[in-house]
């Protein structure tokens, strides 16, 4: 059903029976549906999605609720009867499974999320099994095209010295921050195995929305899913 500039996936399975990609611009846009209905068609369940709000809150889902859940930006399930979703443009859609597939979650981690510690929720939250989980670090804005301010400069390194690293100075004012990397660091450091998308959202106009770029108000859509064994 989906070509090849139709998504993007991980090159490696994230968990046993686990699912996850990402619908492109290009896709979205030829199909013209981005209803629950034609998302439900492309996992074979229905798509539990989420009102973002850039924040830390991630909810714990067991089963399918008929409506987007507000004031979150993290989900996370057991079930195989659902598939989860996150819609973003510049910001990280971030995968993560257990190895043996039985836990998934997807998070919407912009900066501010980040900075907030929407990742060290999420590990202190999910990881008290033990258990070793993968996590896939969709597209997202590189840092040649991110420039920040002082606030989010401050923000993070006032909080986390160690963030310093991930960002590029311009001037006493500017910085080019490392969105993609910065997530990575502190998900290793929850000693999670991490993958990431070398992808820019904001060069490639065919295949993602920008809203750095051109103030898009579309947003690409991420999808993952687990099975059950049979």
């Amino acid at each position: 059903m989906l070509q090849t500039l139709d998504c993007v996936e991980p090159d490696y399975n994230l968990g046993k029976g686990v699912r996850c990609v990402m619908l492109t611009r290009k896709f979205l846009e030829k199909k013209s549906k981005t209803s629950k209905n034609f998302l439900n068609k492309i996992t074979g369940r229905p798509v539990q999605l989420m009102e973002q709000v850039h924040g830390v809150n991630i909810r714990t889902v067991s089963s399918y609720l008929n409506k987007s859940l507000e004031e979150t930006d993290g989900i996370f399930t057991k079930s195989s009867n659902f598939s989860l979703g996150v819609r973003t443009a510049d910001c990280i859609p971030l995968a993560l499974s257990s190895a043996d597939g039985r836990e998934i979650a997807l998070l919407h981690v912009g900066w501010k999320g980040l900075c907030d510690g929407i990742i060290e929720s999420f590990l202190a939250k999910y990881l008290i099994s033990k258990k070793q989980y993968n996590a896939w670090i969709g597209p997202c804005i590189s840092i040649d095209n991110y420039e920040v301010g002082k606030e989010v400069y401050d923000s993070f390194c006032q909080r986390d010295p160690e963030a310093e690293i991930n960002f590029k100075t311009l001037n006493k004012e500017k910085w080019k921050f490392d969105l993609r990397t910065e997530a990575a660091r502190r998900l290793k450091e929850g000693n999670v195995n991490v993958w990431s998308s070398k992808d820019c959202t904001f060069k490639n106009e065919e295949l993602y929305y920008s809203y750095r770029n051109n103030q898009s108000k579309g947003r690409m859509i991420t999808l993952i899913w687990r099975n059950d064994e049979k």
